[in-house]
């Protein structure tokens, strides 16, 4: 079965009438008009209308903490080459741009919350940082073990299957944390926060990367899908929708600031938005180089990263 076979057999109706329905229905299925196409190369990038004359999507919906683990779970083999996770890949390049000079302040011990396949983790582990990397996927998690084993960085890294929002850790056993593109799957986003201030040390940095909500506010009224959720797909995995609230940073800054930390730094990245594929990467990478200087750009930016520093009582 080829590809775009597999697709359209997966592709699954859901009842917007009852937003946590998801199962097959028989309708008919109308063409996707412009916006929808470009929202979709946007996100799955070009290689998704190679598969022929593409029908209006119909995702199946998978809710909550659960629904999060399930897709990563079903993702994680092909997470780190899949061809549809166009948007996931611009994400981390421009993101992986911003941070470069502040994961470096990040010391031992740290803690990498929503680690995944640890893109991360390694490279901390790599400068000789101590660091535990949790994740909710156990899929993911044994990706990551692989590649710590490829590379002998077993004894740098210890990996935890475990929930942001309920760490086992004690007070204070961490001196950085880490949590990018994780954040805004929290249901309970202020209780994360408040995790990490309780196991941060005083003066500990804190870095967390949130996707601009009115960026996607605007996707998901394109793709007319529910405003609590963001669309994936894999060569496995059929058309699916997973809970994703986005915020902006200055939303995190003032979570942040409840539980004991002060602002150090917040950027944005990755301005161009829904017309991102049309750029050619090097004139992006250029762009994006300009623009993140400019405060006036944040509004702009699909990502906003917050650093912060854990203060004294």
């Amino acid at each position: 079965m080829g590809l775009g076979e597999a697709v359209e057999e997966h592709l699954l109706a859901v009842d917007h009438t009852h937003p946590t329905s998801a199962h097959r229905q028989p309708s008919k299925i109308s063409r996707l008009g412009d916006w929808e196409r470009l929202t979709i190369r946007y996100f799955y990038g070009e290689g998704i209308f190679r598969m022929g004359k593409l029908p209006r999507i119909r995702f199946r919906i998978l809710e909550g903490k659960d629904g999060v683990r399930k897709l990563y779970d079903d993702l994680a083999e092909i997470y780190d080459r899949s061809r549809f996770l166009y948007l996931t890949r611009r994400l981390e390049r421009c993101e992986e741009g911003v941070l470069s000079g502040w994961l470096k302040r990040l010391e031992s011990p740290m803690l990498d919350v929503g680690c995944g396949s640890g893109r991360y983790s390694l490279k901390s582990a790599e400068r000789g940082v101590e660091v535990i990397s949790v994740d909710l996927s156990l899929n993911m998690l044994k990706i990551f073990l692989k590649k710590l084993e490829a590379r002998g960085l077993g004894e740098s890294v210890h990996v935890v299957l475990a929930d942001g929002e309920n760490l086992p850790f004690r007070e204070g056993s961490f001196r950085g944390l880490l949590c990018t593109l994780t954040f805004d799957h929290f249901q309970e986003p202020e209780k994360a926060i408040s995790e990490f201030s309780r196991v941060l040390e005083i003066r500990g940095l804190c870095i967390i990367s949130t996707l601009n909500r009115e960026h996607l506010n605007l996707i998901r009224r394109l793709l007319k899908i529910p405003a609590d959720k963001i669309p994936f797909l894999g060569e496995s995995i059929p058309p699916t929708l997973i809970y994703e609230v986005g915020h902006t940073g200055l939303e995190v800054q003032e979570l942040l600031s409840t539980h004991g930390f002060k602002p150090v730094k917040l950027m944005g990245c990755c301005h161009w938005g829904l017309f991102t594929p049309f750029i050619p990467e090097p004139l992006f990478e250029l762009l994006e180089r300009l623009l993140v200087k400019l405060k006036s750009s944040m509004k702009h930016a699909v990502l906003h990263v917050v650093v912060a520093e854990k203060s004294p009582r």
